[in-house]
């Protein structure tokens, strides 16, 4: 006979096994602190669990919050929670037993059946704020922008101010309009959210991205920077927003404070965490491509890479661990680099392989070989947003092909390019207008440094 497990119900109505009255208001808040990124979550879910081993939902969101660091590791730790959470499916909910569902899933790598599970809970449990902020998250680095914003509106009429945790849907919806070029109802909804909490990064983030296809740097610097004295007290997501007060500030040609932030805020140690990978490598490139002397700053991001060069889940990290290690000289390492990533590539999903053959064309260009890295940008071009990330973040590729061509003195293929890096920027008929002066701009580029000027800019 199975056993069946207390059940209480949730902030959201869901009911929630394994917790009594007062736990579940503990849990309530370790949802919320877990999605506005505040730091001590996983302590004060593993305290809760050892009150009440019986929580299912603890295990699964401790086992979310494992895989979601983005390293291989992880999946040891990671699978000692589905292993605790099964043995509890007998007396768990239906919407617990997809939960455990999906985390065996994203363990196995079965990330198109783990979506479709937790799509399977949003559709039948609209309020579930623990499958929605995965999904989301989620078909963010699967590159499935559609899809993103299908979870969010379908949700959309189950949720009010009324409801808790409204800001935290609809952060996730204001990104998923601005990565459709949505823009204004993705301000609409990301300032909403911040009227509710002016520190949601990811709503923060949301509009930062706004005012990033819109060439808006004065107004994004200024609003990053009116919050800046608290986004320290934030985990490790808090280097993002960093990252881009540093594009708004280098697109009005401040490069000795984006120099500045590098080292303060973006990559002020050597850190092994996927996403400060991202931002400092990026960062580092845009820098140079600017002109700006970085020192000895890519030593600590190639130090991190080869200690974690095939432990990342997160793929859109491979090209930028290519740019570190391609960029501090290490040419055995890449050449190592590139021969296990390939290799892994072949024998996985595709995802794996064009994330090979990015950091492949990316080792081209600091090895000095422009035509082949030019080619092989120029054949992915319009396959890279399957690498997942954002337009903003993506944009780093565009950057590499421009500069490739332009290494090349290849004018007329310079301006091409940077005619197609602002393809995607307009919805309005003033973003247009906005376009169409920037297309004209681009005609009357005539030498490397006007057309190093135009990247400067921004999408």
């Amino acid at each position: 006979m199975s056993k069946q497990l207390f059940s209480v119900t949730d902030a959201r109505g869901l009911s929630v096994t394994g917790l009594s009255d007062t736990q579940i208001k503990t849990y309530d808040q370790i949802l919320l602190d877990t999605y506005h990124y505040v730091p001590g979550t996983a302590d004060e879910l593993k305290s809760l669990l050892e009150e009440a081993p019986e929580f299912v939902l603890g295990n699964v969101l401790r086992g979310y919050s494992t895989m979601t660091d983005g390293s291989v590791s992880g999946k040891t730790v990671a699978q000692g929670y589905l292993e605790n959470a099964t043995k509890l499916t007998s007396g768990a909910t239906p919407r617990e037993r997809l939960h455990i569902a999906a985390l065996g899933h994203w363990i196995s790598g079965e990330h198109e059946a783990r979506n479709a599970v937790w799509e399977d809970i949003i559709g039948k449990w609209p309020a579930d704020l623990l499958a929605y902020r995965q999904l989301t998250g989620a078909l963010f680095w699967n590159g499935d922008k559609k899809r993103q914003l299908a979870a969010a509106v379908q949700t959309l009429p189950y949720w009010s101010a009324e409801i808790p945790g409204y800001g935290l849907f609809l952060g996730p919806l204001a990104f998923a309009l601005e990565e459709a070029g949505r823009f204004g109802l993705a301000e609409r909804y990301a300032r909403e959210a911040l009227e509710i909490n002016s520190t949601d990064l990811w709503s923060l983030h949301a509009l930062a991205h706004v005012f990033e296809m819109q060439g808006r740097s004065t107004e994004g610097e200024a609003h990053i920077e009116s919050v800046a004295d608290k986004l320290n007290d934030y985990n490790l997501f808090r280097g993002h927003i960093w990252w881009h007060l540093a594009l708004f500030k280098m697109a009005q040609g401040k490069l000795d404070e984006v120099l500045g932030l590098v080292d303060k805020e973006i990559y002020p140690g050597t850190s092994n965490f996927y996403l400060d990978i991202q931002n400092a490598a990026s960062m580092l490139s845009r820098l140079e491509f600017q002109g700006v002397n970085v020192g000895d700053r890519w030593d600590r991001i190639a130090k991190a890479s080869r200690e974690t060069l095939s432990d990342h889940t997160v793929l859109f990290t491979v090209p930028h661990q290519a740019m570190a290690l391609a960029r501090s000289g290490e040419e055995t390492h890449i050449a190592n680099a590139l021969d296990q990533w390939m290799s892994a590539g072949s024998n996985a999903n595709g995802q794996s392989l064009l994330a090979a053959k990015v950091a492949e064309a990316i080792a081209d260009f600091h090895l000095g070989r422009f035509s082949d890295a030019l080619d092989k940008f120029a054949r992915l071009r319009f396959e890279l947003p399957d690498l997942g990330a954002s337009h903003a973040q993506q944009d780093i590729y565009y950057q590499y092909m421009v500069m490739a061509a332009i290494e090349q003195e290849d004018i007329p293929r310079t301006k091409s390019l940077l005619r197609e890096r602002i393809a995607n920027r307009a919805e309005t008929e003033a973003d247009w207008t906005e376009a169409r002066a920037r297309l004209a701009e681009i005609e009357r580029v005539e030498s490397k440094a006007e057309a190093i000027m135009m990247l400067r800019r921004g999408i």
